[in-house]
């Protein structure tokens, strides 16, 4: 859905409520004031009696400050989107190649499956649940007991507002009244707020960042993310949207860092490694030898944008302008090394060794005269699209593209079309 002035007539929000909303006035975007609550120019934006955008349900005004924040977090984005609160460009650094690319998050974002009320993905509408432990390193409660797990409870934007009193200064404090805010009702088998606003004030950073990575993980579905392609290298890099969240710009939703004891290996190692599974692989398919080749710059993606871990090109005969190619498999080293220290230790020989079957498989089905597995991957990405979109979305666009093609050929073939009239007119003319 692209970017607009005004915003949608409803939505459907995390809490399944259907949002009507309806924009009052043209104006500039909101600005936050120095030194104001994070967040205060959308809730400023919802609010009466100079709210930018009127919300209700079923006909009866709504008040922002009743929202629970998982609904507002939705709302603040299709704000910034459609430019009632102002939105700041971000510069993040392609994960592909590395190359800085400079964004504006919720002008990205798909909204189709709120306006449209296509909810219910179990991945992109689902957070982790209210009222359960959450796994985090350990915290000190004092001189023998530690918490391991931090547990939340729902909020409403007015429940949360001292937490974003206390985000907008310098320096956050965590006092029992934010603890409160955040809705953290145990830490471990510490429920008292004190005590807990004690024990994160003391405890590593480590700690401290992934209980504000569980908040984030129970209040912004993951569907807040804007999908942005890298001009340099092509790679899909999703980008929180909006950026500027509770424990800082662009937070995360990973609640446990991966240990990393084992080093991944060098280019060299990971190499040899490569020839050697492959060879008999490349010795036991018949027809012309596929050549493998074993990449260490930025690698190739897909055709969604995703870093591949290996390719497959077919042969090519050769012709006047492009020369005899032998059927090639490319392994990418730096996709194998990505997995690795964004996911943490693997098996990577075994997936290699996968990687080289799969493509070789590519290769036999070439052979063959039919790729079926290609159609396959072909069609996974296409239902990831849609997922991001919204099925709704995908057909309205779908009608859109056909009705700016057929404007399109006519524009350029309008003259055939005048003398096919007058031809058609004359020979009437003549049949009289």
């Amino acid at each position: 859905m692209a970017a607009s002035p005004r915003p949608p007539a409803r939505l459907t929000v995390p809490s399944g409520a259907v949002l009507s909303l309806r924009p009052r006035g043209e104006a500039r975007p909101l600005i936050r004031a120095p030194g104001a609550p994070l967040f205060s120019e959308a809730v400023d934006a919802l609010t009466p009696p100079d709210a930018r955008v009127a919300l209700s349900t079923e006909g009866k005004p709504v008040d922002v400050q009743s929202l629970p924040l998982r609904d507002f977090h939705v709302l603040r984005a299709v704000l910034a989107r459609s430019g009632v609160i102002a939105e700041e460009h971000v510069e993040v650094s392609c994960r592909n190649c590395g190359e800085p690319m400079k964004v504006r998050p919720c002008a990205a974002l798909e909204i189709g499956p709120w306006v449209d009320g296509e909810l219910g993905d179990p991945e992109l509408d689902t957070m982790l649940p209210f009222g359960e432990p959450i796994e985090i390193p350990e915290i000190p409660l004092g001189r023998v007991r530690t918490a391991r797990t931090v547990t939340f409870e729902d909020r409403t934007v007015a429940q949360a507002n001292e937490l974003f009193v206390a985000a907008a200064r310098e320096q956050l404090v965590v006092t029992p009244e934010v603890v409160l805010a955040m809705g953290i009702t145990a830490l471990g088998t510490e429920t008292d707020a004190s005590r807990i606003s004690r024990a994160l004030t003391d405890c590593d950073d480590d700690a401290f960042h992934a209980v504000g990575d569980a908040f984030l993980a129970t209040h912004y579905v993951l569907r807040l993310g804007a999908v942005v392609f890298c001009e340099a290298c092509g790679a899909r890099n999703d980008v929180d949207a909006p950026y500027e969240r509770e424990s800082g710009a662009g937070g995360g939703a990973e609640v446990l860092a991966p240990a990393r004891d084992e080093a991944f290996p060098d280019f060299d190692a990971f190499a040899a490694r490569a020839k050697e599974v492959a060879q008999p692989m490349l010795d036991s398919v018949p027809g012309e030898p596929a050549e493998l080749v074993i990449e260490g710059g930025t690698p190739a993606v897909d055709d969604g944008g995703e870093p591949l871990l290996g390719s497959y090109v077919p042969p090519h005969p050769g012709d006047s302008g492009t020369p005899t190619q032998s059927p090639l498999v490319t392994v990418y080293y730096r996709t194998f090394l990505a997995m690795w220290n964004e996911d943490g230790p693997y098996d990577w020989k075994d997936e290699l060794t996968e990687t080289i079957e799969h493509e070789l498989d590519h290769h036999i089905s070439f052979l063959r005269g039919d790729d079926p597995t290609d159609d396959e991957e072909r069609a996974v990405i296409r239902e990831e699209a849609v997922r991001i979109v919204g099925r709704r979305e995908v057909g309205r666009r779908a009608i859109e593209g056909f009705g700016a093609s057929w404007t399109d050929f006519l524009r350029r073939t309008w003259p055939l079309w005048v003398l096919a009239i007058l031809a058609l007119l004359i020979t009437l003319a003549t049949q009289r």
